[in-house]
């Protein structure tokens, strides 16, 4: 037996830790946030600032670890062995579950994951007692599952109309343009900001250490006595560093806001990572002190709420476990790509500017955005014309340039530090509040609905953007209520398993899941790099001098030309050997430069009113041969779907003749753009003529071909399919060859006719 309980408190710490780092990986959004889209330090600033109150949260976690016992199950009613099961498959599913979504880069709630997938497992445990006459309610706390789902709904809304009611108005107030000014304001602003985040320190983070539970009566002075001088020695602090040292408050704001959120996360939201894996072994010491327990039949009556408050301190088993958790908190701050991921597609919601977009508009967001401009033309129609233009000029965003962080290279900033500082202090107000009503909030919905809430006010969703943002949105939340569904069954299925397979299928599950994580760690790091060769554009700050377009611009459509030279001999060679892989790579390949294309076109037009008079003139030149590059990469983009069907179906390949054809084909083609590139890099623009008698032979050749092939179908020779795929591949390449010149032609016009940099 104590082999055995040895093993299944390893395997209990083992989950924990996984469990740790695919849940910070997707929670630390909620304190990353803001201080990451604002850039209001470096980035490894900012992690170290999250580090220190991750460490000093995990040690104020203990008092909310009772969720795990009666938040959502009455433990009490359960055995030893059920719990454990109900545990070790709540966590097995919310691994994989998380972990899904921090591949495709995806925040959800962990607590409505957390809360779902017990619910899951209790009801797998009860029709696991079939017979016994168990009612569900002495299992399940369905009161308290039904207010926390209430509370997530009811948060959704609330969250998302005050952040976009205080940004509006602190908006209003200090408009874009506040560099240097509006010091008193921002120091009174920044006071109430830093006492509200300490609130929430005090009374959430370190569970109502400081505070009356009746904050409000007469007994409860002290604490208002305590908040008071707070924002006296705040507002002191602030306004005399301004006012001194020139220092930017809403930086200050912000930091100080990460450290609070950070510190608050780990003290509240560490529950749902190793609250379950803490109480299996909480539950598994009480059995091993117990004289003559049964392991199938030892109940858990001793799991109460007042049980763990009085020992956590002085346990050496939970001190432990919470050094532990912090030292991976902090490791995955620092090193999960995942996390990074997730960061990046919430601070691209709510970035002030337009550019590239993540999500592909649904007929809801188009129909609400179109709704929305509908009621806002009315409304300004019948606002007086003086108010209209005093608040459209307050809205009045600077140039993208200007937000850029000083010191920090050419990154540009996705939003400014006041509305970094609202998004901080609204969240963390409403997780106070509703932590003071003992109302059940998620703070990932919380934190994200704020963002939402204040980009939707400070007009970062303009008409460029905002149906491609509120389908964001609407995905998110959308995915937010798959968690709960996922989770329920993941938990269900994985819990029924335990209960009849026992601790040998725990560890087949648990080795299933850990190759698991291999995998999409594997994927996620091949998206991440294809996303930026994809998302690699001109940089529009580089973009300010002749020679950046004569020479790196050229040098890029260099590279691009050779890829192209590369996917097309994967599909032709893929067509050639049958290999269905090698063409499903070259069709990934082909999209991801046609998206580079789009990319690269996209940030040249934004930037060209930067550019000097004189690469105005000719710069149509060079966008013409971006035009036919993209034709280029469009006709690989027509090649691969029927080459790959006609594979994945398992049709007959090409005859002896075709594919001595093609491999002619594929060896000249691919000199003749190799040939191209050469040309254009030595500037050896005297060329087009040899390379148009190049091109003129090649089409000829391939007209042969086209015809030898309608003589072979006239007598009888080849298979209907492949003989409609060798014919599309034909006309393809003709096009290839056509597009290829004519960017070899354009780059020769504009390299002459746009005048040589001057030397510095």
């Amino acid at each position: 037996m104590s082999v055995l309980l040895g093993l299944v408190v390893l395997l209990l710490i083992l989950l924990a830790a996984y469990h740790l780092v695919v849940g910070v990986s997707n929670d630390a959004v909620n304190f990353l946030n803001s201080a990451m889209g604002s850039r209001v330090a470096k980035r490894k600033t900012i992690l170290w600032v999250s580090s220190v109150g991750l460490l000093v949260g995990v040690f104020f976690s203990g008092g909310m670890m009772e969720v795990a016992r009666s938040g959502v199950i009455h433990p009490e009613h359960f055995m030893l062995h059920e719990l454990l099961i109900i545990f070790v498959g709540v966590i097995l599913a919310n691994i994989l579950l998380i972990d899904a979504y921090n591949t495709i880069g995806f925040p959800t709630s962990t607590t409505l994951a957390l809360v779902f997938g017990l619910l899951g497992g209790a009801l797998a445990i009860m029709l696991g007692r079939s017979g016994t006459g168990d009612h569900y309610a002495r299992l399940i706390n369905a009161d308290g599952i039904f207010l926390i789902f209430a509370g997530i709904l009811i948060s959704i809304f609330l969250a998302f109309l005050l952040g976009a009611a205080a940004q509006f108005f602190t908006r209003l107030v200090f408009s874009f343009r506040h560099t240097g000014r509006y010091r008193l304001l921002f120091a009174l602003f920044g006071a109430l900001a830093i006492t509200t985040l300490l609130f929430m320190v005090l009374k959430k983070g370190m569970g109502g250490i400081f505070f009356e539970e009746n904050f409000m009566s007469i007994g409860a002075l002290g604490s208002w006595t305590l908040l008071g001088a707070s924002f006296v020695v705040a507002f002191s602090l602030l306004y005399g560093l301004a006012m001194l040292f020139h220092l930017d408050i809403p930086r200050l704001v912000v930091i100080f806001g990460t450290f609070a959120l950070a510190l608050s996360f780990a003290a509240n939201d560490l529950v749902n990572f190793i609250g379950l894996p803490l109480t299996g072994i909480e539950s598994l010491k009480v059995f091993s002190k117990t004289p003559e327990a049964v392991y199938d039949a030892f109940p858990l009556t001793f799991l109460t709420n007042d049980w763990i408050r009085a020992h956590y301190f002085t346990d050496w088993v939970y001190m432990s476990f919470f050094a532990a958790a912090a030292l991976v908190m902090i490791l995955t701050l620092f090193r999960s790509r995942k996390l990074q991921s997730v960061t990046e597609t919430e601070v691209y919601l709510g970035r002030q500017t337009a550019g590239r977009e993540h999500f592909e508009p649904s007929p809801l967001s188009r129909k609400m955005v179109r709704s929305f401009l509908t009621m806002y033309e009315k409304t300004t129609a019948r606002l007086p014309r003086g108010l209209h233009q005093f608040v459209s000029a307050r809205f009045s965003a600077p140039p993208q340039l200007e937000l850029e962080r000083p010191g920090q290279g050419n990154e540009v900033t996705s939003f400014d530090m006041v509305r970094a500082s609202v998004n901080l202090v609204i969240a963390s107000l409403l997780i106070s509040l509703g932590t003071y009503l003992r109302f059940p909030l998620s703070t990932t919905f919380v934190v994200f609905m704020v963002a939402m809430g204040t980009s939707f006010a400070d007009q970062a969703w303009g008409r460029e953007s905002a149906v491609y943002r509120l389908a964001g949105v609407l995905s998110i939340l959308g995915g937010w209520f798959i968690t709960a569904c996922a989770a329920f069954l993941g938990a269900f299925v994985f819990s029924l398993a335990l209960f009849y397979g026992g601790w040998p299928v725990a560890l087949l599950l648990t080795a299933a899941v850990a190759v698991m994580l291999w995998r999409t760690g594997r994927y996620h790091r091949e998206k991440v790099r294809r996303d930026k060769l994809r998302h690699e554009s001109f940089r529009h700050e580089k973009m300010e001098g002749i020679g950046w377009l004569r020479e790196t611009g050229r040098e890029k459509i260099r590279r691009q030309l050779l890829e192209i030279s590369k996917i097309y001999f994967m599909l032709i060679n893929g067509l050639i050997k049958e290999d269905h892989r090698q063409v499903r790579e070259a069709m990934d390949k082909s999209g991801d430069l046609q998206e580079a294309l789009k990319s690269y076109k996209t940030e040249l037009f934004r930037a060209y009113s930067k550019l000097p008079a004189e690469v105005q003139d000719t710069g149509h030149l060079f966008v013409q041969a971006l035009d036919y590059l993209s034709e280029l990469a469009n006709t690989l983009v027509i090649i691969g779907p029927p080459i790959f069907r006609h594979l994945d179906n398992q049709h007959r390949g090409l005859t002896t003749a075709q594919q001595q054809d093609l491999n002619t084909v594929l060896e000249e083609l691919s000199a003749f753009i190799h040939f191209l590139v050469h040309y254009e890099k030595e500037k050896r623009f005297d060329a087009l003529g040899e390379l148009k008698n190049k091109q003129s032979t090649l089409m000829q050749l391939l007209e042969d071909f086209r015809l030898d092939q309608l003589r072979r179908i006239r007598d009888g020779e080849g298979r209907t399919r492949v003989n409609v795929i060798y014919m599309e591949v034909l006309g393809e390449s003709k096009n290839i060859l056509l597009y290829g010149y004519n960017v070899f032609q354009s780059l020769r016009d504009f390299y002459l006719q746009t005048p040589a940099a001057p030397r510095t």
